[in-house]
C-alpha cells in the first residue's frame, strides 16, 4: 500500500516554527520534486523555533515551504531503502545553537498516481493540481518499482509500506504515514 507523507501535527511530538532568511536564493528552482537539483541547489539556513501548541525540541521530519527536511538519522533510513532522492545539507539554528546534520530530500520521481474515476477531486485544468480533494484513492500500479515519489495531482509524497515500516521501527518523529482515503484539502 502507498502512504502520504506529512508532518505530524498531532501535538504529541514538536512540531517546530521555521525561517528560511534564505528564501531568496530558492528563486526559480523547482524545489517540487521531480527533477535533479545537483549542482544548482544553493547553501541555505533556516532557523527552528518551538511551536506554541506542540512540545518543544527538534524533529527528523519538518517542511520549510515546499522544502521537505530530514535529519541524518531519516536520510540514512531512506537511503537504505534505496529511494530515488536528494539530499543536500541544510544548516539550521535552533536555540541559537548551530545544528549541521539535517538535509533537504529532494525526490527524484515525480509522477500523476491519482485514480480520478474513483477519486472525488477537482483539478485546476490548466496546472493540473488539485484544488480540492474529498475522497483520494491512488493508482497504486503507478508506483511499480518505485517506494517513493511525489503524486503530482496533489503535491504531496506517497511513501510505499516498507519505507513507512522503516521510519516508524527506527522511531523517527515529526513524520506521519496516513492512507489516500484520508486526505482533505
Amino acid at each position: 500500500m502507498i502512504r502520504i507523507l506529512q508532518a505530524d501535527t498531532s501535538g504529541n511530538v514538536p512540531f517546530p516554527n521555521v525561517q528560511n532568511p534564505t528564501l531568496s536564493k530558492l528563486h526559480g528552482l523547482l524545489t517540487i520534486g521531480g527533477s535533479s537539483l545537483a549542482g544548482v541547489f544553493p547553501d541555505i539556513s533556516l532557523i527552528l523555533k518551538d511551536g506554541y501548541e506542540s512540545p518543544p525540541g527538534l524533529v527528523d521530519y519538518f517542511q520549510a515551504g515546499l522544502l521537505h527536511v530530514v535529519s541524518s538519522k531519516l536520510k540514512d533510513i531512506l537511503q537504505s531503502m534505496n529511494v530515488e532522492v536528494e539530499f543536500f545539507p541544510v544548516l539550521v539554528f535552533y536555540r541559537n545553537e548551530r545544528l549541521d546534520h539535517y538535509f533537504v530530500a529532494n525526490p527524484l520521481k515525480r509522477f500523476d498516481a491519482v485514480d480520478r474515476k474513483a477519486s472525488d477531486i477537482e483539478i485546476d485544468d490548466e496546472l493540473g493540481d488539485a484544488l480540492s480533494v474529498r475522497h483520494l484513492v491512488l493508482d497504486e500500479s503507478r508506483f511499480f518499482g518505485t517506494c517513493l515519489a511525489v503524486i503530482s495531482e496533489i503535491q504531496r509524497i506517497g511513501v510505499a509500506d516498507e519505507v513507512c515500516t522503516a521510519v516508524a521501527a527506527a522511531g523517527c518523529t515529526g513524520c506521519t504515514f496516513v492512507e489516500p482515503a484520508t486526505v482533505r484539502y
